[in-house]
């Protein structure tokens, strides 16, 4: 316990910009302790209306099925909103959804999502995930997600391979 309050303390500290001006150890104290005002749901809609983050549609194989869940962490880090299919659909909702169904409603997710980001080998499915995408002028961005989930590596398309 006390460990995790040191270094909480420790991060808040760190985030204390350095401005050349010495401080005393009670005005660090003070900042530190001093309970940061969350917004409120008006606060939050407004600054969600005034910065819109941008959609992304993750494009991924089946076979990396178990990857999702770090994809959309990855993708939230990089500060913008993951549309992951397989974290909506789990896997064709346990195949008590005709694929078609999914397929069609994946397809409508791509047309509003702003982006459009691969992760790892190009399965069928993929493809013809880019191909709608690349139609409809969408941003497109690749990853290598061979060392997952330690890191996620940006590479051009054609170092891709097919599934």
């Amino acid at each position: 316990m006390v460990e995790r309050i040191v270094a909480e303390i420790g991060e808040r500290a760190a985030d204390v910009p350095v401005t050349g001006v010495a401080k005393t150890a009670d005005d660090i104290l003070e900042r530190i302790f001093t309970p940061t005002p969350k917004a409120s749901p008006a606060e939050q809609a407004e600054l969600t209306l005034r910065r819109p983050k941008q959609l992304i549609y993750c494009a991924l194989s089946n076979r990396y099925f178990f990857w999702r869940q770090h994809i959309t962490k990855f993708v939230l880090d990089e500060g913008h909103v993951p549309v992951v299919p397989f974290m909506l659909f789990d896997y064709y909702l346990l195949h008590t959804v005709p694929k078609e169904t999914v397929r069609v409603a994946c397809n409508n997710l791509i047309m509003r999502s702003d982006q459009m980001w691969v992760f790892g080998n190009l399965s069928l499915g993929v493809k013809v995930q880019i191909g709608i995408a690349k139609r409809l002028k969408k941003p497109l961005r690749y990853y290598d997600i061979a060392d997952m989930p330690y890191r996620v590596v940006s590479v051009p398309e054609s170092m891709l391979d097919e599934d």
